[in-house]
């Protein structure tokens, strides 16, 4: 006779099995299924109600878009026949538990009995085959209790470290963050319409995306690297602060071989997919972490994809923009209807191949696109402008080193530059099908929509490539926010205010109305745009970046002090100082540090005081919003 307790040990377990192959089919059709064919790629607007080709500007190559509606309705569809399965199959357990309780009680004496009976036999039968010993004094040992230091706490902290914000002053708005990898703040066309530089580079849907919300073109990070960027990201706080001066080690520890088991501590009370998630949110992260940490323990949905461009998944080969691209419409069709939700899109592209001579590898589809197009080489794009750096940049600089690899030779440049442009372009139409999925769930218009980057990235510039050091090139890069809130009369328009990247947390929580940490840096740009003429900001901020690998000749730190006029460079590993005049040498050729003119002078001496005490302020334990 089965016992009611095993009855329903074995109900819950073919429930839990008929859950989990349900799961697993709904992923391995997902990983099969071109999702990002699937769906058509919009725009905004206009561009969001018909489908248009990013190569062309009258639309040629548009699909038709019936049979994605259908695509995507079958998946909700089948979502929702799915999930009234398994309400149904919950209800049928509940009542067998119900009436298995009945059973119980019957047997409960019975069982009694029986239980009694078997310890009975099992001693006897232990008596039998156990040699008889003499018995032992009994023995007092000590109990260690682990010190408190050691003492492993919950995945989520207490409430006390998350003071919680009434629900009545919550939004409910949804957030989306586009967030790609290594775009300087040029690489929109939406920029070269104010400022024509370069007229090749096509992001259709961004400059729409631009032209219903606002774009701020002073946006910079605090460092330029993708870990500390991403960490900056997460915590508001600067480099200095949150302590990720490599992506997996924290006050001197060594990198693990898999994510650390335990957040640093002051993650846990500044991440704010944690607060957003104590708050009623259904958070999800489809693309780069950058760091190694747990975050599986407190994300909805969270999808990893970081390093790779090619790959194969299941039985399709998967571009990694395209898996980015699929992960964020899954997150989008499953999400739950009766919660907000925060949406990280983390873009691995542009973000070149490490370790692979092509560093670029777009998708075969686009290989077309800017193929009769040349890519202007920029103005500081020369060997001139490497001479004019300090001495110790020489060819064991990694920055030198990458634009050997990149653009030491003009065939080179113009074949990495348009790789680089066909990725971006793609992150832009993926884009599109994301926010053309909002607009189908009729969510858009309850949804906060931020695009920016980790990074900027040298093309070419002071003859090198990638990021690291404090010239406008590396530390600018976009940001575009649309915004239900924003009044008609400014959509479309630029903002020209520095804004940093601490700023990115204050600012997503601000739009799901709940008050940032006092340890958070950065401020809540929504005044900026909400209500620009009584809002006070900063005119002026510091930049750090410490040294890579141990090696000053390799990647040396940088420090700076960044204002719209002029700019004051530190390098600490040599104890080298420069300042440019940004209005007149955009370019930062023209290092004029030793200059005897008075006014010049007087510059150099106040930004150097004020550079040695925001310094100071940063690397504080001080309660500090800048």
């Amino acid at each position: 006779m089965i016992s009611s307790q095993n009855l329903i040990r074995y109900a819950f377990t073919a429930f839990s099995i008929v859950v989990l192959t349900l799961m697993i089919y709904i992923n391995i059709h997902a990983m099969n299924r071109d999702v990002a064919s699937d769906v058509q790629n919009g725009a905004l607007l206009r561009m969001l109600e018909q489908s248009v080709d990013p190569r062309t500007p009258d639309g040629a190559g548009a699909r038709d878009t019936e049979d994605d509606d259908k695509s995507i309705e079958g998946v909700e569809k089948m979502v929702s026949e799915m999930k009234i399965k398994l309400d149904a199959m919950q209800e049928k357990l509940v009542s067998l538990s119900k009436s298995t309780a009945k059973m119980q009680a019957s047997v409960v004496s019975s069982a009694s009995e029986e239980a009694t009976t078997l310890k009975t036999t099992k001693k006897k039968a232990a008596q039998r085959l156990i040699p008889k010993e003499e018995p032992k004094k009994a023995k007092t040992e000590d109990v260690r209790v682990p010190p408190a230091a050691k003492v492993v706490q919950e995945s989520r902290p207490v409430t006390e470290s998350f003071p919680m914000t009434p629900q009545g002053n919550l939004t409910g708005m949804n957030i989306l963050l586009l967030y790609a990898d290594d775009w300087t703040h040029h690489t929109l066309s939406s920029y070269h319409k104010t400022e024509p530089i370069n007229k090749v580079l096509k992001t259709p849907v961004l400059d729409a995306l631009a032209a219903d919300g606002i774009r701020f073109t002073h946006n910079c990070v605090t460092t330029s690297v993708c870990w500390i960027s991403r960490a900056t990201l997460y915590t508001g706080q600067y480099m200095s602060r949150h302590k990720t001066k490599e992506p997996c080690c924290w006050s001197g520890g060594t990198k693990p071989k898999s994510k650390l088991p335990e957040a640093p501590s002051n993650w846990k009370e500044l991440s704010f997919y944690e607060i957003l998630a104590r708050h009623g949110y259904h958070v999800g992260h489809a693309g780069k972490w950058g760091v190694y940490l747990p975050f599986d323990k407190n994300v909805d949905f969270n999808v990893e994809e970081d390093g790779w461009h090619y790959r194969k998944l299941g039985k399709k080969l998967w571009h990694i923009t395209e898996k980015n691209e699929a992960d964020a419409l899954r997150f989008l069709v499953t999400r739950p209807r009766d919660k907000p939700f925060f949406l990280n899109t983390a873009f691995y592209a542009t973000h070149a191949k490490d370790g692979d001579v092509r560093q670029y590898m777009p998708q075969n589809a686009s290989m077309e696109w800017y193929e009769n197009d040349e890519i202007p080489i920029p103005p500081t794009g020369t060997e001139e402008a490497w001479k004019r750096m300090p001495y110790f940049f020489d060819e064991r600089n990694e920055g030198r080193t990458r634009w050997h690899w990149r653009y030491d030779n003009y065939t080179k440049h113009q074949m990495m530059m348009k790789n680089y442009y066909r990725m971006a372009t793609e992150v832009d139409s993926a884009c599109g099908a994301i926010l053309e999925e909002l607009r189908r769930q009729d969510a858009l218009d309850n949804t906060v929509v931020i695009f920016t980057t980790d990074n900027g990235n040298y093309h070419s510039e002071h003859g090198l490539a990638d990021k690291w050091y404090p010239h406008q090139e590396s530390i600018r890069v976009p940001l575009i926010v649309r915004d239900p809130r924003m009044d008609e009369s400014r959509r479309g328009s630029t903002n020209d205010e520095f804004t940093l990247n601490i700023d990115l947390a204050p600012t997503i929580l601000g739009a799901a109305g709940i008050q940032a940490p006092a340890k958070m840096m950065g401020r809540d740009i929504s005044p900026l745009y909400l209500s620009p003429e009584s809002t006070k900001w900063r005119h002026e901020w510091f930049y750090e970046h410490p040294i890579i690998g141990g090696n000053k000749h390799y990647i040396p730190s940088s420090e700076a002090l960044v204002r719209k006029d002029y700019k004051y460079m530190y390098w600490p590993d040599y104890g080298f100082h420069q300042l440019f005049n940004l209005r007149k040498d955009p370019g930062e050729m023209e290092d004029i540090i030793n200059s005897t003119d008075s006014a010049v002078v007087a510059v150099k001496n106040e930004m150097k005081q004020r550079f040695d005490e925001m310094k100071s302020l940063i690397r504080s334990e001080a309660t500090v919003t800048l």
